[in-house]
């Protein structure tokens, strides 16, 4: 071997060597710094664990001194609490001994254990002076004097437990600080490269690049600071039936829906303004205050989504607002989007394309409902709650068929609630369900009275909304109150909304099918609200169909809403599903339906809702 290639070769082992080095210098490091953070780790969890057990000491200590004073207060006013002494005997033994039931470790402090014993003897003196006081052997004097007594002892065990846990605490900060020094020192470098796409990361939307909900946060507190005299509203909004066009169409389209929407209101309101993409569908903007700020975003929206040819339903797509006017000193930021949340979440609400804000008159709202709320028990209670019925009549021999039970809430002394402003606030927090099986209890005693008294049948529709079928305990109610009044299972209609069919699960549209096979009438309610969905019908154990109310109101328009009403009819007879056209005014309505082979009307050319005794008398003779 020549000396060249003795030096190459010499060389490349001592690259492999030097490779092999860096590799366990790496290794090395990599090892030093997780078991420098393992230990850091350690010594902070022990310095947590002991100051949380010292905190809960001096949290229990102030508990004695508090309470024991909230207890004298009530037994100088006669009032006797023996729940408390015996929970002050528990902490005082827990703080003593360490041991018992609120899980509380001694404090070995001399000085805090000395004044501790002196407060367990005086406390023990206190309870043999409170039940002097309780059998009026003696004035409530001396029971005052040995409270202040206590109260300046248990303030100092409260010093002492706090100077006891700072002693602690010193101790550990010296270890852990150099540990932290350290650790902070190593990965300074490495922290300040990643800082920056960190934080973009954390503040920023990666489908359409707007601010996230934690990054709009941030920026509106420092855009507020810096443009003290400008008058901002915060707006937040969402797309009506979101999910159903992405279901429909597809997620890359409702992806690229969103980003048009982020593109167009990030143009608009960029100057000293700020948009967000805070959810799904949901946008926020902190725009300038202008006198139509919600049309104007509305119009925004609608011409991007018709200059972008966007799933070809500009005209159809809806959106709902929620606004907040922030005024001077409006406090947390978070305070602030909470309130146009709250606006805009009761916008949802009241129906498609609605717009809330949140003003004296949302407020207004608002109290009325926790009104209405606090109410509810009783009202269900004392039979405030009213089943009416609105008649239904055969469009072929214009005679009554059935009836649909309607619910209104006759508060004594104030009149009838409004269905509008009780039934979406019940849906919202669940009460909604005992109104439901309350009706259909009033429905089936109506039907069991009118069975009893002439022997024909009659048929009631009853409204199941979508909180309702979604209880487990739904389908077994619905059984158990019909099968008590031993009502014929045809003659009870289940009416669901058909907003509450889209997304429907499996099991609840078995559950469905079951009161369909064991006789039930299952009807779809107020179709044509929303974004109907045709393959619904097919798939859906559904009987009957009805039209809502706007399909007539569309009537007079023009030959188009007569053309989808006549299509939906066939449609649904094509599939054996009866239809039942709600909204009936005018004579001219009926001759259309009629012609047009739509089997049953309901409304107010017919009747009103009406009570169920004026309902029995003005319909005596003819069911």
């Amino acid at each position: 071997m020549t000396i060249v290639q003795s030096l190459k070769s010499n060389l490349i082992l001592e690259d492999k060597i030097m490779e092999i080095r860096e590799s366990m210098r790496k290794k090395n490091e990599f090892f030093i710094y997780t078991t420098m953070w393992v230990a850091a780790i350690i010594i902070l969890m022990v310095l947590l664990v002991q100051n949380l057990g010292d905190a809960r000491i001096v949290n229990y200590s102030g508990i004695v001194r508090g309470a024991t004073q909230k207890l004298i207060k009530e037994e100088m006013n006669d009032d006797q609490d023996d729940a408390l002494i015996a929970r002050l005997d528990g902490i005082i033994e827990n703080l003593q001994t360490g041991k018992g039931e609120f899980n509380l470790h001694r404090n070995g402090n001399k000085k805090y254990q000395n004044e501790l014993s002196i407060l367990k003897n005086l406390w023990e003196d206190m309870k043999e002076e409170i039940y002097r006081v309780r059998k009026k052997q003696v004035s409530t004097g001396t029971l005052y004097e040995l409270s202040q007594e206590h109260f300046a002892i248990a303030d100092r065990m409260v010093l002492f437990a706090e100077e006891s846990s700072e002693q602690k605490l010193r101790r550990f900060i010296g270890i852990y600080a150099l540990v932290l020094a350290f650790l902070i020192s190593s990965f300074t470098v490495g922290n300040r490269r990643n800082q920056k796409a960190l934080e973009e990361s954390i503040y920023t939307d990666s489908l359409t690049g707007l601010l996230n909900r934690e990054g709009f946060k941030a920026e509106a507190v420092s855009l507020l600071r810096q443009y003290p005299d400008n008058q901002y509203c915060l707006v937040e909004f969402d797309i009506d039936d979101f999910k159903f066009l992405n279901n429909s169409y597809g997620y890359e389209q409702g992806d690229k829906l969103l980003c048009a929407l982020a593109d167009s209101i990030q143009f608009k309101y960029h100057k000293d303004q700020l948009c967000a993409r805070i959810a799904s569908d949901d946008f926020m903007v902190l725009a300038k205050k202008t006198t139509n700020l919600v049309d104007d975003m509305r119009r925004l929206l609608k011409d991007t989504l018709q200059q972008e040819s966007l799933l070809n339903l500009s005209e159809f797509i809806t959106y709902t607002f929620g606004a907040y006017e922030i005024p001077e000193g409006y406090g947390r930021i978070q305070s602030v989007m909470d309130k146009a949340n709250i606006a805009h979440k009761n916008a949802k609400t009241l129906g498609k394309s609605m717009t809330v804000w949140y003003d004296e008159t949302f407020l207004e709202k608002l109290n009325w409902e926790n009104q209405l709320t606090k109410r509810f028990k009783r009202a269900l209670g004392h039979a405030e709650f009213k089943m009416y019925l609105q008649s239904k009549y055969s469009l072929n021999d214009l005679k009554i068929q059935s009836a649909e039970a309607l619910v209104r809430w006759e508060i004594p002394g104030q009149g009838i609630v409004c269905p509008d402003d009780f039934i979406p606030l019940f849906e919202r927090n669940g009460d909604i369900a005992e109104i439901d099986f309350y009706i259909l209890e009033k429905a089936c005693e109506f039907i069991r009275n009118h069975l009893d008294s002439c022997g024909r049948e009659f048929s009631v529709s009853v409204n199941f909304s979508r909180v309702t079928i979604y209880q487990q305990k739904c389908y077994s109610t619905i059984m158990e109150i019909v099968d008590r009044y031993q009502i014929p299972h045809h003659c009870i209609e289940i009416e669901i909304t058909e907003s509450a069919f889209n997304g429907i699960s499996e099991v609840i549209i078995q559950k469905i099918t079951n009161l369909q096979e064991m006789g039930f009438i299952i009807s779809m309610d107020d179709f044509g609200s929303g974004y109907s969905s045709l393959n619904l019908l097919d798939k859906l154990p559904i009987q009957t169909l009805k039209l809502d109310r706007e399909f007539l109101r569309e009537y007079g328009i023009g030959e188009k809403a007569k053309n989808v009403i006549s299509c939906v009819t066939d449609l649904a007879h094509t599939l054996d599903i009866k239809v039942v056209c709600e909204g009936v005014e005018t004579q001219d309505h009926v001759e259309f339906l009629k012609n047009i082979g739509c089997d049953y009307g309901q409304g107010y050319f017919f009747s009103k809702p009406i009570p169920q005794e004026e309902f029995k008398l003005k319909y005596e003779n003819f069911y």
